[in-house]
């Protein structure tokens, strides 16, 4: 399973969890259960946090400027946001 970056990007970003819940909406146990991958983000939500953030919504899930990123981390992304897909469409 892709591993979300938040924590890393939030860190490098100097956001904390409260700024960005205020800024995408959420509470910040929200961000924390996402954070600590308790929860799954819905595609808007992660749409929302790459944008405060800055950065690639590809970005959360693997580096992508700088480092090569294999297939298979590729696969996990796509395995990930497909699942976020389905939830929000409300299928398991």
């Amino acid at each position: 399973m892709a591993v979300l970056r938040l924590k890393e990007l939030m860190s490098i970003k100097g956001i904390g969890r409260e700024e960005l819940a205020n800024k995408v909406n959420v509470s910040t146990t929200t961000i924390s259960n996402i954070s600590s991958e308790k929860n799954l983000p819905t595609i808007q939500l992660l749409l929302s946090i790459a944008i405060v953030l800055d950065v690639d919504v590809r970005e959360l899930f693997v580096p992508t400027k700088g480092t090569a990123v294999t297939q298979l981390e590729i696969e996990e992304a796509k395995v990930l946001l497909e699942k976020s897909l389905r939830i929000l469409e409300g299928r398991k």
